[in-house]
């Protein structure tokens, strides 16, 4: 056996996917309203600093969003922060409630669209009081030194320090969630295209407008979600008889996965025993898929990629998500006449070796640069032709 197919370890490291290769879903707002940068500290005066802050924030409670990412504060930290700061929060010594009117034996999360309202609310006091403390919130992160070091800076110095420096770290967050649905998408898009039936059945247009799919812990049929009775899943492969067949997960890692990486690892080692147990139970073959990909699974092996691979009776990465294809020709699901392999990628062994441990013997393997007969379809570093 060659190399890239001795262990599923060495071919989900040959075909791993950087950061970059891995697509954005939608769009990410790069964009910070340097004209009402501009105004704010233009008006910025040399005394009586938080008084003018507070005055800008309760004119405009939008300006908390800009403030924020100068003092390198995510949207999420943010909202966490101010909420256990409001929860904690009393008008007087005495008072058996937060300033919410909340229980002081609580914590509520509440986004920062929350705290922007309460700005604008019918509640003056309250008002008054928000607008106190997340401005005292913004100079405790030294929002002030970093508006008046701006305020000696040229407009384009300033645009260049938000271009290299602010933008790409609060688009990151964002990102991360959106290559997970962008690797969705590629998907979708591909068995869309090579006639594989599945739910959500928009995946290949929006992988982000359904709601997820819950499949049954016993007999592993599409049902409504239930805490302790079902599993939930990206994608569900179906039969033309749109019977579910194949159920995929999607596990994405450009950065350290984490405690929530070791869970989903543990969580699939338990779908797959209870997928073996349905299908003695009830005879049936179905079968469990990855989307796996993400140089992040390096941060834990162990725990994570290593505990998982060997779960999946398919698992496919953006590189070689023609290995979809391939298996729904098995699944006869659909009838593949050829694959042609991208030989700027691979060699004509690793290419014959990934063939041979996925293909089958009624489609063409083609290694050189002959273009086979039908109609072609890109999947990762291959060509489908169906």
């Amino acid at each position: 056996m060659y190399p890239i197919t001795s262990t599923v370890q060495n071919e989900f490291w040959f075909h791993v996917a950087n950061q970059d290769e891995i697509p954005v879903f939608g769009i990410v707002d790069k964009s910070l309203d340097i004209n009402l940068l501009t105004a704010i500290l233009t008006d910025l005066p040399p005394q009586k600093q938080a008084v003018y802050l507070e005055k800008v924030i309760g004119y405009n409670p939008d300006t908390i969003d800009l403030l924020r990412t100068f003092v390198g504060v995510s949207d999420k930290r943010m909202y966490l922060e101010l909420s256990y700061i409001f929860a904690k929060t009393k008008y007087q010594t005495n008072d058996s409630t937060n300033i919410l009117g909340k229980s002081l034996y609580e914590l509520d999360k509440h986004p920062l669209s929350f705290f922007k309202n309460l700005i604008n609310g019918k509640d003056i006091k309250l008002a008054s009081k928000a607008i106190e403390m997340i401005t005292d919130y913004l100079i405790e992160k030294q929002v002030l030194d970093i508006l008046l070091l701006f305020k000696k800076l040229t407009a384009e110095e300033i645009e260049i320090i938000i271009d290299r420096l602010i933008l790409p770290k609060e688009v990151q967050q964002a990102k991360a969630k959106l290559r997970g649905h962008g690797a969705e998408h590629d998907l979708g898009k591909l068995l869309h295209e090579l006639g594989v039936n599945f739910k959500p059945s928009d995946k290949h247009i929006n992988p982000m407008s359904s709601n997820d799919p819950n499949v049954d812990i016993d007999t592993f049929e599409i049902i409504q979600k239930q805490k302790g009775k079902t599993y939930s899943f990206d994608l569900v492969i179906e039969t033309h008889l749109q019977k579910p067949l194949a159920f995929l997960q999607g596990l994405i890692h450009t950065s350290d996965p984490g405690q929530y990486g070791v869970n989903k690892s543990d969580e699939t080692v338990q779908i797959k025993k209870a997928l073996l147990k349905s299908n003695e139970k009830y005879n049936t073959q179905k079968q469990h898929w990855g989307l796996v990909d993400g140089v992040g699974f390096s941060e834990n092996k162990k725990d994570t990629i290593d505990k998982m691979l060997s779960e999946f009776d398919c698992f496919v990465q953006l590189k070689s998500i023609y290995k979809a294809g391939l298996q729904s020709h098995k699944l006869n699901l659909i009838s593949l006449k050829a694959i042609r392999f991208d030989m700027t990628f691979y060699t004509k062994q690793e290419a014959e070796a990934m063939f041979d441990k996925y293909g089958s013997i009624d489609i063409q393997c083609v290694t050189n640069t002959n273009i086979p007969k039908g109609k072609e379809v890109i999947a990762g570093k291959a060509w489908l032709y169906v």
